[in-house]
């Protein structure tokens, strides 16, 4: 790979030491590794257990770690030896962040937290992800996606209905809006740093990250929402005292809320099943309305005096909308979505996992990569979340084995090869082969 292209990268020579596991957090280092920085991944003896996750592809790798840790190095460390927190410390000395996602418990027992690390580095910016922030009764639980959806009510808006009951969301949404989040956090705080000096403790969460995907669907405003939300927590309370289903309660939280809306009154702002796929339709003004219409040769109810709170109109745009869905069953997917854009409507198709590869919009754009592993060959991933005309961004490397690197760092870190032996040996460290 061309070094002075790498050289170029935004944050070159900007060093990070990730203490995480799964998906929030490395999914940060991975945006921070791609714009240049080099991370060091600190793994326990056993690694992040997304080694071990869905889909194993080697002894110690599945396809999820391989494509959440690429661009990284990895040492494994026993934090539990006394020989482990001088490695730990000589590594803070020598680094710009730390990415920590340990519960409270372990940052106590291993001398992690932000104080301690600042010891040996004052001027490290410290990201603490604390999954449902650091206060309240979940201040200290460990982070799970799922949890995080149900709490913020992100799931509540989005999950379907499976025999009653809430699907959670695949994939982990709240994980990787907070990987973003947090690379967001990294950098302002070293822009921060750069005009004065000073490092500092950030803060992420998977709960803060779910509510802001909702931001725009869960909000209160004292002039108009107080009583609708009584009577909606009034009538929830009713109907699961009844035993109803989710998408019963979601329908009757709805029609209190947002009076007329839901899948069966929307027209204009979802997927449509045509003769032989699915396709996407996203019209929300006026125009783009009267486009729509204009191209189904249909004519929308909404005129005059139309009334959605009168069940006749309300019954009149419901057949509106399904006379709708007859129509674009008629003709193929790719016939509508040629048409739609023909007239200035946004249109497009819509992919299951192993169509993207082939997506001429997503390959024109370099949205997806193609990768080498050192053991697997060549596999697909996502590109880099930003693209900039001066600096470039990309990835360099696949993700670590564990302990890939170890006696390379300890060796940076001036550890002879005779003591480096030593560690191995006494199980301070392990080195892949």
């Amino acid at each position: 790979m061309d070094k002075t292209a790498v050289n170029k990268r935004p944050l070159h020579g900007v060093k990070i030491l990730e203490f995480a596991s799964i998906l929030a957090i490395p999914s940060c280092a991975v945006h921070l590794s791609d714009m240049g920085a080099e991370v060091i991944k600190v793994e326990p003896l056993t690694g992040d257990p997304h080694r071990y996750g869905i889909g194993p592809i080697l002894p110690d790798e599945s396809k999820g770690f391989t494509v959440m840790n690429r661009g990284k190095r990895s040492i494994s460390v026993d934090l539990s030896r006394n020989e482990a927190r001088e490695i730990i410390g000589k590594l803070v000395e020598q680094c710009d962040v730390v990415l920590m996602s340990l519960k409270l418990s372990d940052l106590q027992k291993f001398d992690l937290r932000y104080e301690d690390l600042a010891r040996w580095n004052n001027s490290i910016i410290y990201l603490e992800h604390a999954p449902y922030g650091p206060a309240g009764p979940y201040g200290q639980d460990g982070g799970y996606d799922v949890v995080a959806q149900g709490m913020s009510g992100l799931a509540s808006l989005m999950a379907r209905d499976i025999a009653g009951v809430p699907a959670s969301l695949t994939p982990a949404v709240a994980d990787m809006a907070t990987g973003l989040a947090s690379a967001l956090a990294v950098v302002t705080a070293l822009r921060h740093r750069d005009a004065t000096g000073v490092g500092q403790k950030v803060s992420t969460s998977l709960l803060q990250s779910s509510l802001i995907l909702a931001g725009n669907r869960i909000h209160w405003f004292a002039a108009t929402d107080p009583s609708a939300w009584d009577q909606a927590s009034e009538a929830l309370t009713k109907a699961q005292m009844e035993g109803s289903g989710f998408d019963e309660q979601r329908t009757i939280l709805n029609s209190i809320t947002n009076p007329g809306g839901g899948p069966a009154t929307n027209t204009y702002f979802r997927y449509y099943r045509a003769s032989d796929n699915f396709f996407a339709v996203g019209a929300l003004s006026h125009g783009l309305r009267a486009k729509f219409c204009q191209v189904l040769h249909v004519v929308d109810p909404r005129t005059g005096d139309f009334d959605m709170s009168r069940p006749e109109d309300y019954d009149r745009l419901v057949r509106f909308t399904r006379e709708c869905e007859d129509v674009i069953r008629t003709q193929s997917a790719e016939y509508w979505i040629s048409e739609l854009r023909a007239a200035g409507v946004p249109s497009g198709p819509f992919n299951f996992p192993h169509e993207i590869f082939d997506e001429e919009q997503i390959t024109a754009n370099n949205f997806v990569l193609s990768m080498e592993h050192s053991k697997l060959g060549e596999y697909k991933t996502f590109g880099t979340a930003i693209k900039m005309d001066k600096t470039p961004v990309f990835p360099t490397e696949s993700s670590p084995g564990l302990g890939e690197h170890t006696t390379e760092i300890l060796a940076e870190l001036d550890y002879t090869e005779d003591h480096i032996d030593r560690l191995i040996q006494d199980s301070v460290v392990i080195q892949s082969d």
